[in-house]
């Protein structure tokens, strides 16, 4: 079981005001420095925000070293998470094993209102520094820590809209399943939550994450919760849900909306925190 959790923003929306060197960029990246039992340690990438710019420029900023880094993992295949990869492994010296769900590749586009293409950057050919570890379901990372793979969809109002996807020759809704998040159970204080956007809703996250770990309680929530442009009526259920669940912190970003934000933190108090980049969060 992890004794400690150490975060670093990398990429968000938010630059920091405490570091004028660091870039803000619509995306995210979030450096994970985990103790295991036993003393060992993992260093782990989550998301690589929108461009390999702003990824290589901030982690180098931020003292980040690429080839220190024992796994990546890609919450999705949207841009905005996966558009720092490619510089991330060419600036690496030996290859690295990335983490994702299979339909990672898979076409992904918006209408609102023109077609855009908003999918990897890149093709998997292309990604040759790559080791690629494809698995729709958890996988145990170490003892205590999971990525949750695809997420049931159990909360009606959380819902998936305006995304869509080619298959088997049509053009059809895309519902993200390669939407996944990260599970850190940590001693002595409970489970905490690394989203990338929550497409598949950031309840539904939560408590799958809960499920597969056992994880007694939710300590934190971090990362994107995709309430952008979600109504008053999502925003506040997802708020009350959040609130029977009673983490001790809330660390949301990325998507999560300007609305969405200030109902977080009036309902939360000083444990909500909107991110930033450059952000250290120890748990």
């Amino acid at each position: 079981m992890p004794q400690s959790l150490r975060m670093t923003i990398v990429v968000e929306n938010s630059a920091s005001k405490r570091d004028i060197r660091l870039w803000a960029q619509h995306g995210l990246s979030i450096f994970l420095e985990i103790e295991i039992e036993g003393g060992e340690r993992m260093n782990l990438l989550w998301d690589t925000g929108a461009s390999s710019e702003v990824m290589l420029h901030n982690a180098a900023a931020l003292n980040i070293d690429p080839d220190a880094l024992d796994l990546i993992c890609l919450s999705h295949g949207h841009y905005d998470h996966t558009g720092g990869l490619m510089g991330l492994l060419q600036k690496r010296k030996e290859r690295v094993p990335v983490l994702c769900h299979p339909a990672v590749f898979a076409p992904k586009l918006k209408a609102r209102p023109a077609l855009k293409f908003i999918g990897l950057p890149f093709t998997r050919d292309q990604a040759v520094g790559g080791i690629w570890l494809e698995c729709s379901g958890p996988v145990p990372l170490a003892p205590g820590l999971w990525s949750t793979g695809e997420i049931p969809r159990v909360e009606a109002f959380e819902d998936v809209q305006g995304f869509w996807t080619f298959r088997e020759g049509r053009y059809c809704p895309d519902a993200i399943p390669d939407d996944q998040a990260l599970a850190v159970d940590i001693a002595g204080k409970g489970l905490a939550v690394v989203a990338g956007c929550a497409h598949s809703g950031i309840i539904n996250t939560i408590r799958h994450a809960l499920e597969i770990t056992g994880a007694e309680k939710l300590y934190a929530v971090i990362g994107g919760f995709h309430l952008t442009g979600a109504d008053e009526c999502r925003i506040e259920r997802t708020v009350q849900a959040l609130k029977e669940l009673h983490p001790a912190s809330v660390r949301p970003g990325h998507c999560t909306g300007e609305r969405a934000v200030c109902r977080l933190e009036e309902a939360f108090g000083d444990r909500c925190s909107p991110l930033a980049v450059g952000d250290s969060i120890e748990l």
